[in-house]
C-alpha cells in the first residue's frame, strides 16, 4: 500500500508541475521554430527585462519555474552549471518564476539559497507564461536561437534531460557563433 501512495505522490508532482512528456510540445505551446514573443517583466532587483534586448545578440534559455516545483528544483543544478559553462559563448539563462501573490515573495531567498546568478524576472500575473504555454507547464524550457526563432520547447523535466538541453544549446550556440 504504501508503494501505492509513494507512486501516487510522485504522479501528483509531476502533474502539479506539469510533468509531461519531455521534449514533447503540446498542441497549445507555440512550435519549435516559430519567433518568440517578446516579452517585458520586472527581475529580482527591481530592473526591467526585456527579451527584445536579448534576440539577435545571445541564444536565450527561458526556463520557467516556481518555488514548489520538485522538478524545477532537480533541474537547477544542471542549469547553474550549463549558465556558468557557456555564457561566455553567447547564453543567456533566464528564468522566469511563477510563483502566484501566496509564494512570491519567497523567490529572492529561494534564488539566492540555491546560489542561481542567471536573471530571474517575476511572472506572478502568468503573463509570459501565458505567451509560451497557456497550460502553465512547469518546468518548461524554451531555447531561442540567435535568430530569435524557438529552437527547442521542452516540458517537464527527468534526470538526464540535462544532458538533451545542453546538447541543443550547444548546437544553437555553434548555429550562431560567427563563421571563421
Amino acid at each position: 500500500m504504501r508503494a501505492v501512495a509513494t507512486i501516487a505522490g510522485v504522479a501528483l508532482v509531476a502533474i502539479a508541475c506539469g510533468g509531461g512528456t519531455p521534449g514533447a510540445a503540446s498542441p497549445q505551446m507555440p512550435a519549435s521554430g516559430g519567433a518568440a514573443p517578446d516579452f517585458t517583466a520586472r527581475d529580482l532587483d527591481g530592473r526591467t527585462f526585456r527579451l527584445a534586448d536579448h534576440l539577435g545578440k545571445e541564444v536565450v534559455l527561458l526556463d520557467f519555474w516556481s518555488t514548489y516545483c520538485e522538478p524545477c528544483k532537480a533541474e537547477f543544478p544542471h542549469l547553474r552549471a550549463m549558465y556558468d559553462a557557456e555564457k561566455g559563448r553567447g547564453l543567456l539563462v533566464v528564468g522566469v518564476a511563477m510563483d502566484g501573490p501566496e509564494s512570491i515573495a519567497d523567490v529572492p531567498a529561494f534564488a539566492k539559497r540555491h546560489r542561481i546568478e542567471f536573471p530571474i524576472v517575476f511572472d506572478d500575473d502568468s503573463r509570459i507564461a501565458s505567451l509560451y504555454d497557456p497550460k502553465k507547464s512547469m518546468p518548461l524550457t524554451v531555447l531561442i536561437g540567435h535568430d530569435g526563432r524557438m529552437a527547442v520547447v521542452r516540458e517537464g523535466y527527468n534526470p538526464g534531460d540535462e544532458k538533451l538541453l545542453a546538447a541543443d544549446v550547444a548546437k544553437a550556440l555553434d548555429e550562431a557563433a560567427p563563421a571563421r
